[in-house]
């Protein structure tokens, strides 16, 4: 059993409730209950197998894989806890005080327990700064026993579905914070290394157990509007382990860095920004992109080349911190809605395409037609309109780097 500021309640194995932390188990599955397994589904008009070819022969390879529109179905999703009225009830402040189960994988930055554990607990975590849990109420299954896998893989799986395997992490620090402005430095850095670790762990874990291609999905959803069902801040990970291919904007971004790689340069290596730089600090570089999915949608790269959020050293995690938290008041300053998501591109474990690692920090606005119809944004507010308003306000304001 993991570390603890106390001892740990165990929750029974024959007690956990259907898809709890992605758990299905003898005992709480019922084939009437195979419509709420977490499945993923492609859509057939928008997606497509990945084919590879035999340079030599011309040969076709088919790897059993796709890419394109796929969906996470998850009915558990819709059980997370919502609170009454407009607040829901911090569950993070009953995980943490050991009053409520949770499968803690880091406490800090250190190993607690498997990231494919069956065993949740009650323990009080408040020595700590930041911990990772598996979710809850995930969008994927984690584990599922041997004797019911088999029916269940017959009740859900077609040519376009399959049952949604996978890893979702929770990260959350102890002290609390609603948001990027007003979390701790320290506590953004903890929350940041706890992560990764979370991460790695998994990644290594996976891959011991067959998986060779881990796609990691790691975002902040800030405010209800963004996605966020907790108000207290809180990263997630989204680890898919269904070894079948990646969605179409990651397509969109792994043929780009390899257009670049074959031109000889990255991208983000070379460019310079010009008058769109927002702010910048030893290893960090954050700019107003030139085309924006929303408006005032920025940018972060690290200023080092690196491929995955857990290659970042100890000074590009805590650069991180700083940047996230400066830009975050920024963009409040200047009225941004305080909905936002945060969403880290890493370069999926077991490629070996070129990648630099870089973030987007995406504000909530409504979209029209033309912008759900296809991968398309029409944007109000020039990139250079943005980068000087932000330059401008966090000159005003004196937001200076909380780096130590």
């Amino acid at each position: 059993m993991g570390m603890g500021s106390g001892e740990a309640t165990e929750l029974a194995y024959s007690d956990i409730p259907f898809m709890h932390w992605g758990i299905i188990t003898k005992h709480n599955f019922r084939e009437e209950l195979a419509r709420y397994v977490p499945r993923k589904r492609w859509d057939p008009l928008s997606s497509s197998e990945i084919v590879l070819y035999d340079e030599a022969t011309g040969q076709a390879i088919r790897i059993g894989k796709r890419r394109g529109h796929f969906s996470y179905i998850s009915p558990v999703r819709g059980l997370r806890p919502q609170g009454v009225g407009a607040r829901p009830r911090d569950v993070f402040r009953e995980i943490a005080e050991g009053a409520d189960y949770a499968i803690f994988v880091t406490l800090d930055d250190a190993p607690s327990d498997s990231a494919f554990s069956v065993k949740p607990v009650m323990m009080d975590v408040r020595d700590y700064k930041a911990v990772t849990i598996i979710n809850r109420f995930p969008a994927m299954v984690r584990h599922i026993d041997d004797e019911v896998e088999q029916r269940v893989r017959e009740l859900v799986e077609d040519e376009f579905t399959r049952i949604a395997f996978g890893i979702n992490l929770v990260t959350f620090p102890i002290n609390y914070a609603e948001t990027l402005s007003d979390v701790a430095y320290p506590d953004l850095v903890a929350l940041l290394k706890s992560m990764n670790t979370a991460i790695r762990l998994s990644v290594e874990e996976s891959m011991k157990r067959g998986v060779e291609i881990v796609p990691v999905y790691p975002f902040f959803n800030i405010g209800p509007m963004a996605g966020g069902s907790q108000p207290r801040l809180h990263s997630q990970v989204y680890i898919d382990l269904n070894h079948d291919g990646h969605g179409v904007f990651m397509e969109n971004v792994l043929l780009a860095f390899s257009e670049h790689s074959k031109r000889g340069y990255c991208y983000l290596c070379t460019t310079r920004h010009d008058g769109r730089i927002v702010y910048e600090n030893t290893t960090w570089v954050v700019w107003a992109t030139l085309s924006p999915r929303r408006n005032f949608h920025l940018r972060l790269a690290s200023k080092r080349h690196v491929q995955r959020v857990t290659d970042l050293d100890a000074a590009e995690v805590m650069g991180l911190a700083d940047a996230l938290i400066v830009i975050s008041k920024a963009l409040d300053a200047v009225g941004v809605d305080r909905n936002r998501n945060v969403l880290i591109y890493s370069n999926p474990y077991g490629y070996k395409s070129e990648f630099h690692l870089f973030i987007d920090v995406i504000p909530f606005e409504r979209v029209g037609g033309i912008e759900i119809l296809d991968t398309c944004r029409v944007a109000r507010v020039a990139p250079e309109d943005v980068a000087g308003k932000l330059r401008e306000v966090i000159k005003e304001k004196r937001i200076t780097s909380v780096e130590e």
